[in-house]
């Protein structure tokens, strides 16, 4: 009777422990932010009301602002410095103003007219846009198409012009 008293105990204990474990890796999931998977990069426009990108063609709500990419999903806030980073999740006052001010439905409806316009006019599209090239970086263009270059980029370009170690 002993022996059966002392395997039930035993069991109890590792059912308890084994229970303990997995309430413990349960609040571990999802650390690092939601999957997202986008299979090439998105091309942002700018609608002059907002001031900053916003992704179309993808099925995300993600944004360019500073430098800095922004996603909102499933009511909660993520941002990552590089295209393809990893996201960390954000309070909503930790979100720029430019992003704050504006209500979800509002950004959504300038997105959907301004991917209008650029679905409609093909290469003949007059306001800003930008891809990322993968590497965080990517081709801003205005609205009269013309490219505009990185800093990093011109001063490379200035350094081979020259010919010297200048900067």
């Amino acid at each position: 009777m002993i022996k059966l008293l002392a395997v039930a105990f035993a069991v109890v204990l590792f059912q308890t422990a084994s229970m303990a474990q997995a309430s413990d890796v349960s609040f571990r999931i999802n650390v690092g932010g939601p999957p997202v998977v986008i299979s090439q990069p998105p091309a942002f426009l700018y609608p002059p009301e907002l001031g900053f990108g916003v992704a179309v063609g993808v099925p995300y709500d993600m944004f360019y602002l500073s430098g800095i990419y922004y996603l909102y999903r499933g009511g909660n806030w993520y941002s990552t410095s590089t295209y393809g980073g990893d996201l960390r999740r954000l309070r909503h006052r930790e979100l720029p103003r430019e992003l704050r001010r504006h209500r979800m439905a509002g950004i959504r409806e300038y997105r959907d007219r301004e991917h209008r316009g650029y679905t409609r006019d093909g290469d003949h599209y007059r306001g800003r846009s930008f891809r990322p090239d993968g590497r965080g970086h990517g081709e801003h263009r205005d609205r009269n198409g013309r490219g505009h270059e990185r800093r990093e980029d011109r001063r490379e370009r200035r350094h081979d012009e020259r010919g010297d170690d200048r900067r």
